[in-house]
């Protein structure tokens, strides 16, 4: 048992030191957070995390807070800039600034800040800057350059420099160093001030070395060994990183494990190195920080480093599988070929082909990529036949010898060669216009160029011994060869629109030892007996998308890589069972060529062609942090403006008017690829969501009751966090709360009495209603029957009137008969008066008429007839000659005459007699009355007149 406790502690203490290893192999990912990303700003004086994760940044507009996901800044109440913060032992968070500091609790998810400064007379910290925090037992240092204040049980201590200003405050466990100017540097407790055996100054950082050792690194005098009592040594003064240091200005350390050291500057970025001075890393601007001024430093949890600058933040993701050789210059160009050989590393590009030296196994070698001279153009294929390299190129193949090449064909784009298993001293080639061979004579040399197939080859594998699969642009062809390989015969043509669902490309490979070809399809297989192809439908569907893969790249131990679109997958076949891990190379995706995908399998590394250079990628790497649970950042009420989210307090309940809310949240799990978040509202959902990137979920109309949310988060890499919840409630309405029931109580008992008298009152109102309506239908009954009797009176008078007015017309006719009877009366006694004779038997002379006949004509003009036939004629109808003197003006009195008769519908004979005049005189006046009335020729006269 205790032999396999030790085993097992040296490789739980291996495993540790292996994750933190620092590869000087390409330079790690570096995540800038640009001033417009974190809205503050520019100088970030000092940076750590606290035990939740969270980064904190002392910046020049306040304390910053990153969570993962969101940024916060909190101001001092003076406004004024923000110079240290430091963590407690607690997890309170010490600030320091200009003429003021205190620190800030959690309570509820947000930040509370207590000022400590109000606590010293402020004549004592005018013009005082807090630069460094330090924690002794239960004593809270703040020091600034001129003295610095000791904050313990709630009272303030002001300690001086015994009259000379001082530079910064360092602590190493229970020691606190301190450098006095001009003095130098000091140790300091509450006794006083110890100086050192041999001064030293401009110290701006104290590291834990060894034991009893601590290493010293001043601004531009290089890096010291200094010892616990007292005695400091120039540590490796000979040394070119010593130099660097110098020359840049060294402004701030970091220890990042028990070997690797890290040292801000101030002209040049951070530098990396191990405990024996050798440089592993030079990070700068031109390789990913913002820029080269370090103002600060700290190690997150998961071993990465978080630099302030003087412009911005950045994480270097220095502990992680991979690595990155990126083209800072543009000179490399896109790899589409990566091999190492004889102690070299040889990149392809679109550019031409580079090297630099290699070291197998070594982790601590640079990249500095060399053209070789030459080789401009498009390389497509590096490859190692017989351990000489060969180089297919867009202008033929050369062969690779150290730092310079040799062109043996002059046969264009050298993009698929493959040694001949049964003829191993022949590699075949296929190139922009067809096949061709190669022979090895000690070196390789170009043998012949084949007559078929003549078109460009895309790829070439060898089914058996003397047959090959050919890949063309539109089909894929079996071809025989002859024994000597001078000779070829195509057997079959497969076109990609006829034998196959209409791929696009085609990639012959071997997945243990079976022949598959993966298209854009899916995977297929070759029927020999039936000489079709058909898919691999078993395969297909473990696969997945990556049974659409381009390339397929084994790597040995029944494992191979797969790359789709971007994508990889490491698949491993094991006891009939098919393992794929898809998401290890998901921060890939984006830097590399799709469908031209590059994997190098050297060692333990995986190199992989990139847009802009290689990834490296430790396959051994082993991370140990555990990935952390998400933090609840709280809740906002949605139902507000946007622009005026705020805040909810869940320690009373939510407000039911404040139901529709926002729960953000986010992980402090910080990774170059972006954190996924499943999430469950238990008492709404029943299952949990999708994985999404967005940190924070809206929940709108939620009813009102106990809810517990829960949230997980999920890395890149497929690894979920721990649950993180959260138990809220959502008050009833106010109409369903105990005071409102009360008054519902209350307001029962009175609405009772209220709805009783109201009830009182309403039969009385309703029997006086019904007393009313009665009275009313009575007084209707008897109005109707008035109605009614006065109606009768009406008919029965207006028949009587219909009577009068029938005998006034028969008066009238009567009348106008008499008067028509005496006319004529008087006609005939004038004609008979005409025919009478005397005695002697002669007729009357005029003489002797005259005075009968002016009687006569007296007779027929006396008008009194006519007055008394208007007078009854108006009575009979309406003042009818007053209606047509008015309307027409015109007429005259024998007009007025006329209308009379005609409305009485007399006849023209009775008219004209009535007239004295003939029978076409009325017409005439007819016909003229029709005129003043401007009456068309189909209305009949009469009718209108009766009609008036």
């Amino acid at each position: 048992m205790t032999r396999i406790f030790i085993l097992f502690a040296i490789i739980v203490l291996h495993q540790s030191i292996f994750a933190q290893r620092i590869s000087s192999i390409g330079n790690p990912y570096v995540q800038n957070y640009t001033k417009s990303q974190y809205k503050a700003g520019n100088q970030n004086w000092s940076i750590t995390q606290g035990k939740d994760g969270v980064i904190y940044a002392a910046n020049n507009n306040g304390l910053m807070t990153y969570d993962g996901a969101y940024w916060d800044l909190h101001p001092l109440s003076n406004r004024n800039f923000v110079r240290s913060v430091a963590i407690a032992p607690n997890g309170d968070i010490y600030i320091g600034g200009k003429e003021e500091f205190g620190y800030f609790t959690k309570e509820n998810g947000t930040l509370k800040y207590h000022k400590l400064s109000q606590l010293v007379d402020s004549k004592i910290l005018e013009n005082d800057e807090i630069w460094k925090i330090l924690f002794i037992g239960k004593t809270v240092i703040f020091q600034s350059f001129s003295k610095f204040y000791s904050y313990e049980n709630g009272k303030i201590q002001v300690n001086y420099g015994q009259g000379e200003p001082l530079l910064f405050a360092h602590q190493i466990k229970d020691r606190i160093w301190i450098e006095k100017i001009p003095s130098g540097l000091q140790q300091w407790t509450s006794k006083g001030f110890t100086p050192l055996a041999n001064q030293l100054s401009n110290v701006l950082t104290i590291l834990p070395f060894e034991s009893n050792q601590h290493l010293v690194g001043t601004a531009k005098n290089g890096l010291y060994l200094l010892s616990d009592d007292g005695i400091a040594m120039p540590w490796k003064p000979d040394l070119a990183v010593t130099k660097l240091l110098k020359e840049a200005q060294l402004n701030n350390g970091l220890k990042v494990n028990d070997d690797v050291f890290a040292f801000g500057t101030i002209k040049n970025g951070i530098f990396i190195i191990d405990k024996d001075g050798h440089l592993l890393q030079h990070i700068h601007k031109r390789n990913g920080l913002q820029n080269n001024t370090v103002l600060s430093l700290t190690l997150d949890k998961q071993g990465n480093i978080w630099a302030g600058l003087d412009n911005g933040i950045d994480r270097i993701e220095i502990n992680s599988p991979f690595y990155y050789f990126n083209d800072i210059f543009g000179e490399l160009g896109t790899v589409y070929a990566i091999q190492v050989f004889d102690n070299k590393i040889y990149l392809g590009t679109n550019q031409g082909l580079f090297y630099s030296n290699w070291s197998e196994g070594n982790d601590q070698q640079s990249l500095h990529m060399q053209f070789v001279p030459g080789s401009q153009g498009q390389v497509w294929s590096l490859d190692i036949f017989d351990n000489q390299l060969l180089c297919g190129h867009n202008d033929g193949t050369y062969l690779v010898k150290g730092t310079s090449v040799t062109k043996i064909s002059n046969w264009t784009g050298g993009w698929a060669n493959i040694q001949i298993k049964s003829s191993p001293q022949l590699f075949l080639q296929g190139n922009y216009t067809g096949l061709a061979t190669f022979q090895n004579e000690g070196a390789w040399k170009f043998r012949q160029k084949l007559d078929q197939p003549k078109a460009a080859v895309i790829k070439v594998s060898q089914k058996d011994n003397d047959t090959f699969w050919v890949v063309l642009n539109n089909a894929i062809q079996l071809a025989t060869f002859t024994d000597d390989y001078k000779k070829i015969q195509l057997k079959n043509t497969f076109l990609f629109s006829k034998d196959f669902p209409n791929i696009q490309r085609i990639n012959p490979s071997s997945v243990e030892g079976n022949a598959i070809f993966t298209t854009d399809k899916g995977i297929f297989i070759y029927d020999n007996v039936l000489s079709i192809f058909k898919p691999y439908e078993e395969l297909n569907k473990a696969l997945g998308s990556y049974a659409k893969s381009s390339r397929v790249k084994p790597l040995g131990d029944n494992a191979y890589i797969f790359a789709h679109e971007g994508h990889f997958a490491k698949v491993t076949f094991r006891q009939n069972q098919l393992q794929i891990d898809s998401s290890t190379f998901n921060i890939l995706q984006d830097i590399v060529m799709k469908n031209y995908e590059v994997v190098q399998h050297v060692g333990r590394k995986l190199l992989f062609g990139l847009d802009n250079g290689i990834a490296i990628y430790d396959s051994n790497f082993n991370q140990n942090e555990k990935l952390t649970p998400p933090l609840i950042k709280g809740f906002q009420d949605i139902s507000a403006a946007q622009d005026s989210l705020r805040y909810i307090n869940l320690l009373s309940g939510i407000p039911n008017r404040q139901n529709s809310i926002r729960i953000l949240f986010s992980s402090p799990w910080f990774t170059k690829s972006p954190l996924k978040y499943q999430y469950i509202l238990e008492g709404y959902q029943s299952d949990w969501s999708l994985p999404l990137e967005t940190p924070y979920i809206d929940f709108t109309n939620l009813g009102w009751g106990n809810y517990t949310f829960k949230v997980r988060a999920i890395t890149a890499t497929g690894e979920i966090s721990e649950t993180t919840e959260i138990r809220f409630h959502i008050l009833a309405p106010w109409y369903l709360q105990w005071h409102a029931l009360i008054i519902y109580l209350i307001a029962g008992f009175f609405s009772f009495f209220v709805a009783r008298k109201l009830i009182i009152d309403k039969i009385t109102k309703d029997k006086l209603h019904i007393q009313k309506k009665l009275q009313r239908r009575q007084e209707e009954i008897l109005r109707r029957e008035t109605e009614q009797n006065e109606k009768k009176l009406v008919e029965l008078k207006n028949e009587q009137l219909e009577q009068e007015l029938e005998l006034k017309n028969r008066e009238l006719a009567n009348a106008a008969t008499n008067i028509v009877y005496k006319n004529e009366l008087l006609n005939n006694l004038h004609e008979e008066l005409l025919n009478v004779k005397d005695r002697d038997g002669k007729k009357l002379s005029n003489d002797q008429l005259q005075k009968v006949n002016k009687l006569i004509d007296n007779a027929r003009s006396d008008e009194r007839d006519w007055d008394l036939f208007e007078k009854s004629f108006n009575e009979s109808h309406e003042n009818f000659f007053k209606k047509l003197k008015t309307e027409y003006p015109s007429l005259s009195p024998n007009d007025l005459k006329l209308c009379a008769y005609l409305r009485l519908n007399m006849s023209s004979k009775d008219i004209a007699s009535l007239l004295n005049i003939s029978t076409r005189g009325v017409e005439i006046r007819r016909y003229r009355l029709r005129k003043k009335f401007n009456l068309p020729t189909e209305k009949n006269l009469s009718e209108f007149l009766l009609e008036l």
